[in-house]
């Protein structure tokens, strides 16, 4: 029986988390209690381990839309995105036997998530001829212009005028390629960052490195991308 044996999910909109800065600290509600559904993962990842499929499906149908989601920013093939969601989860399947829990699940499936769509991508020779739905990047974008804005800058306004919704759209068009055209390492921590809301520390265990690497990888990213953002916040002003 297939551990990935369940319906598929369209793709979502952006994360709802909040937005944490690269230096930000850890949120002390977080470490004051356990949470509750870290506490129904390690239920479900034991009962998995030990070879109960329904319980890994359960875990699936938890994940699943974030994973597709996180997947959707990543690569720039909609069509791959399905093939490289089962397959993350086909591998945390086998995976886990050597799961440890010394990270959360949530953790551990994410570092999976990113590694599998790495690999995956460098297989495609084609990759840099696709595009994703502008839908699948938008919330992250806002997130870098605020990056490069000057005080007192104002964004707002667009949703009334339809000339302006058409150039804040074109300009998160080009925001949107900006991103997908980073070297790998640094968009995958953008994409986590500034697109699914994860903190430095949090991608650090994520990707497997330091939190200032990843804050390293964000800062050349943005320096990158100022060349974008910088004229696109000059055309709003």
């Amino acid at each position: 029986m297939s551990a990935y044996a369940l319906t598929r999910t369209p793709l979502f909109g952006p994360s709802t988390s909040p937005m944490t800065s690269p230096n930000a600290p850890a949120s002390a509600a977080a470490s004051a209690a356990v949470d509750p559904a870290q506490s129904a993962d390690a239920r479900l990842v034991q009962q998995a381990r030990e070879g109960n499929v329904h319980a890994f499906g359960q875990l699936v149908e938890r994940y699943q839309r974030p994973m597709t989601a996180l997947v959707a920013r990543m690569t720039q093939n909609p069509d791959d995105v399905d093939d490289i969601v089962q397959e993350l989860f086909v591998r945390a399947w086998k995976g886990l036997p050597r799961f440890r829990g010394d990270a959360q699940f949530s953790t551990w499936l994410y570092r999976i998530a990113v590694n599998t769509t790495i690999k995956y991508r460098s297989k495609r020779a084609n990759d840099n001829a696709q595009s994703i739905a502008l839908e699948d990047m938008v919330g992250g974008v806002d997130a870098l212009s605020s990056e490069s804005s000057a005080p007192g800058s104002d964004k707002t306004g667009a949703s009334g005028d339809p000339f302006l919704a058409a150039q804040k759209r074109e300009q998160e068009e080009t925001v949107r390629r900006a991103v997908l055209s980073l070297p790998e390492k640094q968009r995958v921590v953008v994409v986590l960052h500034y697109f699914e809301g994860h903190s430095c520390e949090e991608i650090s265990k994520m990707v497997g490195c330091s939190v200032g690497t990843v804050w390293s990888r964000l800062h050349y990213a943005c320096k990158r991308l100022k060349g974008v953002l910088g004229p696109l916040e000059g055309s709003t002003a």
